[in-house]
């Protein structure tokens, strides 16, 4: 059976671990080469070694996407290894939960630094070699968080809603490339970052880790979280053919969570 990505070049940050590992090994799967970043260059070496010895052509790279030349320059890297580019997923994010009275400029802007910031030049430095290829896919990790605003975490929303509007731009504006642009908006995914969330707000609530774990849980319809493979499964569909007439949209996986 033809795999969705036979012989696609793809480039994933926040690589290391969650979503962007799930997506990484999910496009190496699917038949892609992956060269896969991160923060922590000894974790996604590690995510890179685990696929290559399963039979896979994925190599780790460590890389800050705050700093634009850094992305630009590994990109660079990237697709000089893999012999191009066809597909970049901007993954890379980071969360800050609290009152407008407790959170800080500082930790605003860190938000918008690497939520924002990193995923703009990810997407902008990846999109030449996309062009050079003949076109390709942009993508990145928004969230419900995107779609919907939530008390205690307006930064991180802030960030969001930001990423959907550069999806929606981004999409007209390099259609004539043959670059499709979208985004996945997960809803509560069972990461790390969803141990932190639930650490945040039993604190806010006043209530132990469970309790809050529970609350969270209560608000989706069909009573789960995400996982990873749900949300990397989705990233393959919009890196595929099978998604050829998809751009510009920010694709929700909420379990059914309709509204904030």
């Amino acid at each position: 059976m033809t795999r969705l990505l036979e012989g696609k070049r793809a480039f994933v940050t926040g690589a290391a671990r969650g979503i962007g590992e799930a997506t990484a090994r999910r496009f190496c799967e699917e038949g892609a080469g992956v060269v896969l970043t991160d923060l922590d260059g000894g974790a996604v070496e590690g995510a890179a070694a685990a696929l290559r010895a399963a039979g896979h052509d994925a190599h780790g790279e460590a890389l800050d996407v705050t700093e634009a030349t850094s992305v630009e320059r590994v990109l660079e890297g990237a697709a000089d290894r893999l012999g191009g580019l066809d597909i970049a997923v901007a993954n890379a994010g980071v969360l800050s939960l609290g009152s407008i009275d407790e959170l800080t400029l500082a930790e605003l802007e860190r938000t918008l630094r690497v939520n924002v910031v990193g995923t703009f030049a990810t997407l902008k430095h990846a999109a030449p070699h996309l062009r050079a290829a003949g076109g390709g896919v942009l993508l990145c990790t928004a969230s419900q968080a995107g779609v919907h605003g939530y008390p205690e975490m307006s930064a991180y929303c802030a960030s969001k809603f930001a990423l959907v509007g550069l999806v929606e731009s981004l999409a007209q504006e390099l259609a004539p490339d043959g670059i499709r642009v979208c985004a996945v908006a997960p809803g509560v995914t069972e990461t790390e970052m969803y141990r932190q969330l639930v650490r945040d707000r039993a604190r806010l609530w006043g209530v132990d880790e469970a309790q809050a774990d529970e609350r969270i849980r209560e608000t989706v319809p069909i009573h789960r979280t995400a996982t990873p493979e749900d949300v990397a499964n989705a990233f393959v569909y919009l890196a595929s053919s099978q998604a050829g007439y998809v751009s510009g949209v920010a694709l929700v996986l909420d379990g059914g969570e309709l509204s904030g």
